[in-house]
């Protein structure tokens, strides 16, 4: 198994698990959304309810259902090709179209966004400074590294000719 490569799941994978990604998500998220309300509510009629814990629960009603679906999303669309990459993948080359070169940042030095991917799947990070310098939004690259056709821990990344 390969440790420390980033895991992206083919745009064609995504594309055609998408529909069922977001069937499972928006249901949750109403989900969340309702605990979260029924909550605000106890607390609102509580007499001796702070005013912190009035905010905290408004903002539990506001956000929380969004964060929650978007994190069951990028679950969904990951969970089975990430273990078919690691217990089954082999040399694999996926071809994506670049996004995003984005700068380095705390949790994800020299990043690049791939283009058509769902929030927290589609990002490479220790992408070498001088190669991420040739890339703009729209080129092609390619992906090799150990997976399958449905996702792969990418180790290396060359432009498409």
């Amino acid at each position: 198994m390969i440790f420390g490569y980033s895991f992206v799941p083919s745009q064609i994978y995504v594309s055609g698990h998408d529909f069922i990604a977001k069937s499972v998500a928006i249901p949750g998220g109403c989900l969340i959304f309702v605990l979260c309300c029924r909550k605000f509510a106890n607390d609102f009629q509580a007499w001796d309810a702070s005013a912190k814990t009035l905010i905290l629960s408004g903002f539990g009603v506001l956000l929380l259902p969004f964060i929650f679906g978007i994190v069951v999303r990028a679950t969904v669309l990951t969970a089975y090709p990430l273990w078919a990459a690691a217990l089954m993948g082999k040399d694999t080359k996926l071809e994506f179209s670049v996004d995003h070169v984005g700068g380095p940042s705390f949790r994800c030095p020299n990043r690049v966004d791939l283009a058509r991917m769902p929030t927290m799947t589609g990002t490479l990070c220790g992408v070498p400074d001088d190669f991420r310098k040739t890339l703009h939004q729209g080129i092609r690259v390619m992906l090799t590294g150990r997976g399958t056709a449905d996702g792969l821990f990418a180790a290396e990344i060359d432009v498409v000719q």
